[in-house]
């Protein structure tokens, strides 16, 4: 995962369900109107063009350096952070299609990026939700097993 993955999982795994209830973990208001709005678009709530707004007055330009050509990032002040997490969300949609997904938990609020061979990963974290939903579907059929041996 680069750098840039992690930071965009970082803010839209911030708002993490805890006793049944989502915890608000960001400080920036506008980082979390972000992240809601990043929330909606990745679930087809909302069309990507809420997103918009992010980057205006914001572009990249070439730099020529050494090595070739370096993007530069330009953008107001502030909001260069929310400019980088929407680029990098465009970046994934393009690159990796169908890889950034919420959680298959319908109690959790994370998402993942699934960079598997087979793009079959479904949980935020196999400790947390992976085992937890397997335990449950594991139980339900234990519990359908032994109704349906008793009839």
């Amino acid at each position: 995962m680069t750098p840039s993955e992690q930071a965009l999982l970082d803010v839209l795994n911030s708002a993490p369900v805890v006793d049944g209830r989502i915890v608000e973990t960001l400080a920036d208001p506008e980082t979390a109107r972000l992240r809601d709005e990043l929330h909606a678009v990745i679930r087809g709530e909302t069309e990507a063009a809420v997103l918009a707004h992010h980057l205006d007055g914001v572009r990249k330009r070439p730099t020529l350096t050494s090595t070739g050509i370096e993007w530069m990032l330009d953008a107001p002040e502030g909001e260069r952070g929310r400019a980088e997490l929407v680029l990098e969300w465009a970046r994934i949609q393009e690159e990796l299609p169908g890889r950034l997904r919420p959680c298959a938990n319908p109690e959790c609020n994370k998402f993942l990026i699934d960079h598997s061979k087979p793009n079959s990963a479904r949980w935020c974290s196999m400790s947390q939700c992976g085992n937890r939903m397997k335990a449950r579907r594991h139980y339900a059929r234990a519990g359908q097993g032994a109704t349906s041996r008793t009839r």
